[in-house]
């Protein structure tokens, strides 16, 4: 009888301490904050999702999402340490580091750009020499440029005859309508969705078939924060890409989450079709082995295109640009 006491209270004991440990402050979980490319939508759905799911609760990671403000401005920030993390389209990611900036791109989500040059249904641009004589708007500073110009290069397309017009992508959707540009520069979500409930069809001439098959939006991180803490951004990257796995799993959830929300990111129907039907398709190109991780070629392919454009990529050329070591031994496997 004695003995069994002092066995329950040995049990009990145990329990109270491992219960002190579990609520120590000294495991409190790890602050991350991750500045998005632009506000909370299908390109973020991952991150949003594996939130909502508590993945990065069940990996120790408190995390704060910042809308962004473009790809490059999350880039710099990234850069600047303002930011632990960013999602950003690799180009201009990796443009900003070619010049010096101490940022890597350490999981692909879009292995591949989403955009294109969207037109009217009946206008005739169906391939790049077609834009010579048109007029285009492309948004500043956006991964666009640097993706437009290598299409251009690629193809042997003359710029000086394009009408190139800089414009806020918010106001794309008014211009094409209205016929007040012939093209303009975007992904399919943001102006082909949005025009179709209208009755309006387009059609779209995407970078990736026509010279600049480019890896595209991404996780980045500073180099020093990387290395000052591996571990918890190879928890980072784990829970993100099992939020994108998820998401293509279950695209309705996926949606409800963003919509619970942020119930502005759009209309449910067209947020489903947006994921389903063009961004799930970005997730891995050929060759891939799994979310996150695209095959080599996709990476000499984007280094060659980006120092056709860029001049170089600096000191390591697009080796040093990306890295593999914070993906999980074993990623997720492509929807």
């Amino acid at each position: 009888m004695e003995n069994n006491l002092k066995y329950c209270l040995r049990v009990v004991g145990a329990g109270l301490i491992a219960a002190t440990v579990a609520f120590s402050p000294a495991m409190a979980a790890d602050k991350l904050k991750v500045t998005l490319n632009w506000t909370p939508a299908i390109a973020s759905i991952g991150i949003i999702y594996a939130d909502t799911l508590g993945y990065y609760n069940t990996a120790g990671i408190d995390l704060e999402i910042e809308p962004g403000k473009g790809s490059g401005t999350t880039s710099q920030l990234v850069a600047a340490g303002s930011t632990d993390l960013g999602l950003a389209n690799g180009p201009s990611a990796i443009a900003i580091a070619a010049k010096g900036a101490p940022i890597k791109i350490i999981a692909p989500i879009y292995q591949t750009s989403e955009w294109g040059i969207i037109s009217l249904a009946n206008t005739p641009i169906s391939r790049p020499k077609d834009l010579e004589g048109k007029s285009i708007a492309i948004p500043a500073g956006s991964a666009d440029v640097a993706l437009f110009q290598l299409m251009l290069t690629a193809n042997g397309v003359d710029k000086s005859k394009i009408n190139i017009l800089s414009a806020d992508a918010s106001g794309f959707i008014g211009l094409l309508a209205e016929k007040k540009v012939d093209g303009v520069s975007a992904a399919p979500g943001d102006v082909m969705l949005p025009l179709g409930e209208k009755g309006i069809k387009t059609k779209i001439m995407y970078y990736r078939d026509n010279g600049a098959p480019l890896v595209g939006l991404s996780i980045i991180a500073r180099d020093d924060k990387l290395k000052q803490n591996p571990d918890l951004y190879k928890r980072f990257v784990d829970a993100t890409l099992k939020g994108y796995s998820a998401a293509a799993k279950d695209p309705v959830a996926a949606v409800d989450a963003l919509l619970s929300r942020y119930s502005d990111a759009g209309a449910k129907s067209a947020l489903l079709e947006e994921l389903t039907k063009y961004a799930m398709a970005d997730f891995c190109v050929a060759g891939a082995t799994g979310l996150g991780k695209p095959p080599a070629s996709l990476w000499a392919t984007t280094g060659n295109a980006l120092t056709t454009s860029l001049g170089t990529l600096g000191d390591g050329g697009i080796e040093a640009k990306h890295t593999e070591d914070y993906l999980p031994a074993q990623v997720p496997p492509c929807p």
